[in-house]
């Protein structure tokens, strides 16, 4: 078995030697590009979609109330484009509209035309559909221009390392297969505390969390089956939902990305703090 990047293009293109030689192969991806059909059936990924995030993440807003987020997509890689186009698709089948929408680079410096479109549209929320150091950097303005709308981000904004410097950290949510300041359950709790007194830094909660889900899913797999053939392996992990340390996690022939239901988290008196737990509606598809 083999364990690959946690970035999709990379993780995929080490995945045909997996195929080659029958091994399962498992990454923390949630971008497009890995798993069938595009890198084979023997590529599983313990992250459900970055598509299933953000469908939840569509469905929590707009329980709150929520009608016209504006959405800032990071154009520099896949990861913003995705993010941006899957909760579009997820808030208009919801019934709601997009304020408008704006492009920028994680690398751009200044984001003051970009938030200007934000001061004069009729948004009551902001989508930010990238990535720190970029992404923080984009709040910080955001904030700093004197706009206090809720904002959310994807699994990228877990933990506290890009927080520094945002004058209001308030209202700000991030989806998380769990957060170290706040855990979603009794067992993600206790791995991540012996992992503190290990002395490892459980800031990023949801890669911990989702590397660890990756071991039970393959443990399993070869108990059930007394194999390490990929191809077998793969069969036992379509046949049925698995229990991990982030839930029922369920696979099918066509999608190896997991289904489950999202913590939602929010940044309060400079914390993450667990408000809800999302299923998503339904999984968009990927669009740029």
């Amino acid at each position: 078995m083999l364990a690959f990047s946690g970035e999709g293009l990379t993780a995929a293109a080490g995945s045909p030697l997996a195929e080659e030689n029958d091994k399962l192969n498992f990454a923390i991806v949630n971008e497009p590009g890995f798993g069938p059909p595009t890198s084979g059936r023997l590529s599983f990924s313990s992250n459900p979609s970055l598509l299933s995030e953000v469908s939840a993440a569509a469905s929590f807003f707009y329980d709150k109330g929520i009608r016209h987020p504006f959405l800032f997509r990071d154009t520099a890689i896949i990861y913003g484009k995705a993010a941006c186009s899957g909760f579009q698709q997820a808030w208009e089948r919801l019934g709601g509209t997009i304020a408008d929408s704006v492009d920028f680079e994680n690398t751009d410096p200044s984001l003051s035309s970009q938030i200007s479109r934000l001061k004069s549209s009729d948004a009551d929320a902001v989508v930010m559909c990238s990535y720190p150091p970029g992404g923080a950097a984009a709040i910080k303005q955001i904030r700093a221009a004197g706009v206090d709308l809720p904002i959310y981000g994807p699994t990228a904004f877990d933990g506290l390392f890009w927080v520094k410097g945002i004058p209001d950290t308030e209202d700000i949510y991030f989806t998380s297969n769990g957060s170290s300041y706040d855990p979603p359950n009794k067992a993600s709790a206790k791995l991540l505390d012996h992992l503190e007194k290990a002395g490892i830094d459980t800031d990023i909660a949801t890669n911990l969390l989702a590397w660890y889900a990756a071991g039970q899913l393959m443990f399993d797999a070869i108990e059930e089956t007394h194999s390490v053939s990929g191809s077998v392996l793969a069969d036992a992990l379509e046949a049925k939902p698995h229990n991990t340390i982030n839930g029922k996690m369920t696979y099918s022939a066509d999608d190896h990305y997991p289904s489950r239901i999202w913590p939602m988290y929010v940044l309060s008196n400079g914390k993450p703090k667990l408000v809800a737990k999302v299923k998503p509606q339904f999984i968009p598809e990927y669009g740029e």
